[in-house]
């Protein structure tokens, strides 16, 4: 749960790291949650002081935040219906792993972002030397096997998302993972193994959660 009494979906903590990790932007700057979920995020923004707020997700029951909107759609198929709206920042967190056609969701973020907006993606890290040790012994990828969430269906792989992006004028402004040490789903034989190889194998992020912001190529025009 939030401290605003909404249940957060992600790992905890991950809402107090990727809102710290936000760039400055005014306070009255559109947002568009997509896969918003209770509204936890949102009202989280809304708490530090962002006043356009909106949400989008298929299940709009669980929407519980008074100080954003919320509209119903299904990303995998659906228009978003938000005619001609731009937003300086659109956030997908813990959504895209859900998502049959993950090609869908750049191309509703690539619609409706400014041009000189951010877009923060999160998803499960398969980077991690942990998830790359668990799939070396088990042939089973972290967060996609018996364990992880029985929806989760498209594992983000970074090399394939830097040929996807260009696609729609994007670009990586920023990568991180979270947590930045340490882990919350490993055993800790994985973790104390995988601290070891850490010194040994090259990973280009660690932590459970793969963090981005994704910003519209310098020189794009993409559908802005």
């Amino acid at each position: 749960m939030s401290n605003t009494g909404l249940r957060e979906r992600t790992i905890s903590g991950l809402h107090d790291d990727i809102a710290s990790s936000l760039p400055t932007l005014r306070l009255d700057t559109p947002v568009l949650d997509i896969g918003c979920g209770t509204g936890a995020w949102l009202e989280r923004l809304a708490n530090i002081g962002f006043t356009q707020l909106h949400g989008i997700d298929l299940d709009i029951k669980q929407f519980g935040t008074q100080k954003a909107t919320c509209s119903q759609a299904n990303l995998d198929f659906d228009d978003l219906d938000l005619g001609d709206r731009k937003f300086g920042l659109i956030t997908s967190i813990e959504v895209i792993e859900h998502l049959e056609n993950p090609g869908r969701l750049f191309y509703h973020v690539a619609k409706h972002l400014d041009k000189n907006g951010y877009f923060l993606l999160t998803t499960p890290n398969i980077h991690s030397v942990s998830c790359r040790l668990k799939f070396l012994t088990t042939g089973k990828l972290a967060s996609f096997d018996e364990k992880g969430d029985k929806t989760h269906i498209y594992p983000v792989l970074l090399n394939c998302l830097n040929r996807i992006l260009p696609r729609y004028s994007f670009e990586i402004a920023k990568q991180w993972g979270f947590p930045n040490q340490g882990s919350f789903v490993y055993r800790p034989s994985t973790k104390l193994v995988s601290s070891i190889l850490e010194f040994f194998v090259p990973s280009e992020t660690s932590g459970d959660t793969l963090c981005m912001l994704i910003k519209q190529k310098t020189n794009s025009f993409g559908f802005n």
